[in-house]
C-alpha cells in the first residue's frame, strides 16, 4: 500500500530502493516505509520515465533500470 500511494501521488515518487529492510513495523504491526535517501521525483507531463544516475542495492534493481538509466514506477515494482 505505501509504495502504492507514492505512485500514484503528484508528484509521483519513485522511491527507487524498495526491499525489506526499509519496511519497518510499528507497535500496531502497520507497515511505515523509512530511507528515502534514494527516492526521485517521477516522470513529469508526457515523459515515460526519469533518467538518472544508477544507484540502489544491486539485485533489488530493475534489469531495464540497470541497463539504461530509466526510472519507472515499474522498477520499483521489480524491487518489491
Amino acid at each position: 500500500r505505501g509504495l502504492a500511494f507514492l505512485h500514484d501521488a503528484k508528484p509521483q515518487v519513485i522511491y527507487r530502493d524498495f526491499k525489506t529492510s526499509n519496511v519497518l513495523l510499528d507497535s500496531n504491526y502497520s507497515a511505515k516505509l523509512s530511507d528515502f535517501g534514494l527516492a526521485k521525483d517521477g516522470p513529469q507531463g508526457s515523459n515515460t520515465h526519469v533518467s538518472t544516475r544508477i544507484m540502489g542495492t544491486y539485485g533489488y534493481a530493475a534489469p531495464e533500470y540497470m541497463a539504461t538509466g530509466h526510472l519507472t514506477a515499474k522498477s520499483d515494482v521489480y524491487g518489491f
